[in-house]
């Protein structure tokens, strides 16, 4: 059975006309997404239906992102030997082996020219329309799932929890990629640090950059509204 509807060529401006879209998504109940791809194979995973079986999302109702992420941190942290490792030290800092809780909620909405701006950024670009009531439910909802995971259900629990704290919608979806757009982000080193905190633990590398460590995540949210992650 289909479960979301995609053009087939790039829409020009993709960025507003998926702010448009979102804007009504009261009324008919869709939830609109641009479609990346794997780099030098536009096909995937679209085109070539690389999805799994559709996720019933209301089994997040029951996930909690603190947990999750605390076991993606313990699981990175397992490695005594790493623990007192420099270049470990580095990438974590500014915390230690114990995962420093969710970051608190941001408070600072983007003003209109910042978003316009970050929205005309984007280019064309093909869109996708899926039926979900909150855009991270749309993961699980086409089978999306990372490269190294069975599902997607532990990834969308988090970026619930980011629509809730940050405002953030699920933007572009890839073929092992996400990116979010998000509408309060940090405006400060300490409350970048705490949410970077969480990207490195979530993903492979992040920012479309390759970024893995704390640090460079931290100043990267400083700059950009849009949060991407990928997975090996």
């Amino acid at each position: 059975m289909p479960v979301a509807w995609v053009t087939r060529q790039p829409v020009p401006g993709a960025g507003q006309v998926w702010a448009a879209l979102s804007a009504g998504h009261r009324e008919t109940g869709l939830i609109p997404f641009l479609l990346g791809s794997l780099p030098g194979y536009p096909s995937r995973p679209w085109d070539d239906e690389e999805f799994e079986e559709p996720v019933d999302p209301s089994e997040l109702d029951h996930m909690d992102a603190a947990h999750v992420l605390a076991e993606m941190w313990d699981g990175e942290m397992e490695d005594e030997e790493a623990w007192e490792d420099p270049e470990w030290i580095a990438m974590r800092s500014p915390f230690s082996i114990q995962f420093p809780g969710l970051a608190p909620p941001g408070d600072t909405a983007l003003r209109p020219d910042q978003l316009n701006r970050t929205l005309d950024s984007l280019g064309a670009a093909r869109i996708g329309l899926v039926p979900a009531s909150r855009s991270a439910d749309v993961l699980p909802l086409i089978g999306w799932t990372p490269s190294d995971q069975s599902d997607a259900l532990p990834i969308a629990a988090v970026v619930r929890s980011w629509e809730e704290r940050f405002g953030a919608r699920l933007l572009r979806i890839g073929f092992a990629e996400i990116s979010i757009l998000v509408d309060r982000p940090p405006t400060s080193v300490e409350h970048a640090q705490r949410i970077a905190a969480e990207h490195f633990v979530f993903c492979d590398e992040c920012a479309g950059q390759g970024l893995s460590d704390i640090p460079r995540i931290t100043a990267n949210l400083l700059e950009t509204p849009i949060w991407t992650f990928w997975w090996d």
